[in-house]
């Protein structure tokens, strides 16, 4: 099953980068020393291992850690196009973690990384002893409501870069013809032409806008290696085929942390914009379901942050101590 592991340093992050081959499939991660219980770091949907450097060099002197890249992602091998769901993909890093960490671990996941975490404490819950879900699209990721959330764009546009086949990489479609920079207002034209010049100076490397905040580039790290076939089983829902997420929440049965983020909400008292778009992985009503459904859990913890969805890069300080917080509970 373990065919193969190749290392290389990672200055600084404390950690090392490694391959393993899981059922004929590459799985790419990073891991740190055996410094504390074992952890297990999942990320968002076009993104990598790499967007949790800012908490790495930490967390790898507490935590056993293991940063994986999903399969479709990163470093890791793409997959046939029916095994890109949410059960499936669990089930491949269910066999990682029984593989390579050998010991149930708390799971970390990130967006559409929480859901990847929720199906291995519900499914396989013999390999997770906590769950830390950051700002994961539950309910809203499923369709016909996934149509109107900030989150369809990447998956639409995957949709149709595969059915436009356009010479270039999806990086370069996703800036062509997403929204991406319109938050600029006046300056988005100029943004966009800036960045597609930038692509083609650069094929293979991930857009780097010297001049603007990192939250932008981390963004774009993952897409070079980001397969889009990954995207349409949410544009058409195949994601959730034999995955239902009211009876996996009801199913966990270990420690719980819950981060909801909330900044456009408080910026103007709705989760929602004026066209009734959702501006967040989850509303209110989102967080609270999830919680009641939480059934097999003493008291999950929930954790409310004035931030973007990506907490770890965003606040990195909040997001460690949450991980510390149910660490001392599982522990």
């Amino acid at each position: 099953m373990v065919d193969n592991r190749q290392s290389s340093g990672r200055g600084g992050l404390g950690v090392l980068e490694r391959q393993v081959t899981i059922d004929g499939h590459v799985v790419n991660y990073a891991e740190g020393p055996a410094n504390g219980p074992k952890l297990v770091l999942l990320h968002g949907q076009g993104s990598r291992w790499q967007d949790h450097a800012k908490v790495l060099p930490t967390i790898t002197r507490t935590h056993h850690v293991f940063a994986v890249d999903v399969p479709g992602h990163g470093g890791s091998g793409r997959l046939p196009a029916d095994d890109y769901t949410n059960r499936a993909v669990a089930n491949l890093l269910a066999t990682f973690m029984s593989t390579v960490v050998a010991q149930p671990a708390i799971v970390s996941g990130h967006s559409s990384g929480g859901l990847l975490a929720l199906a291995l404490a519900a499914h396989h819950p013999q390999l997770v002893s906590g769950l830390l879900l950051e700002d994961p699209p539950l309910f809203s990721s499923e369709l016909p409501r996934a149509e109107k959330t900030t989150g369809a764009v990447l998956m639409r546009l995957a949709a149709q870069y595969l059915r436009d086949r356009p010479d270039g990489d999806f990086q370069r479609y996703y800036v062509a013809n997403g929204e991406y920079f319109a938050f600029f207002g006046p300056f988005q034209r100029r943004l966009v032409t800036y960045s597609l010049n930038w692509i083609d100076r650069h094929p293979g490397r991930p857009l780097r806008i010297f001049f603007l905040p990192p939250i932008v580039n981390v963004y774009f790290e993952g897409l070079v290696h980001y397969d889009p076939v990954f995207g349409v089983a949410w544009d058409d829902g195949t994601w959730y085929r034999d995955f239902d997420t009211e009876s996996a929440l009801a199913a966990v049965d270990v420690p719980v942390t819950l981060i909801h983020t909330d900044w456009w909400y408080r910026r103007n008292g709705t989760s929602y914009s004026e066209d009734g778009v959702l501006m967040a992985a989850m509303d209110v009503d989102d967080r609270e379901r999830a919680v009641r459904l939480l059934t097999g859990v003493a008291e999950p913890q929930v954790e409310t942050i004035a931030s973007g969805h990506l907490v770890h890069f965003e606040r990195p300080k909040e997001y460690l101590a949450a991980v510390m917080s149910l660490t001392a509970r599982v522990v």
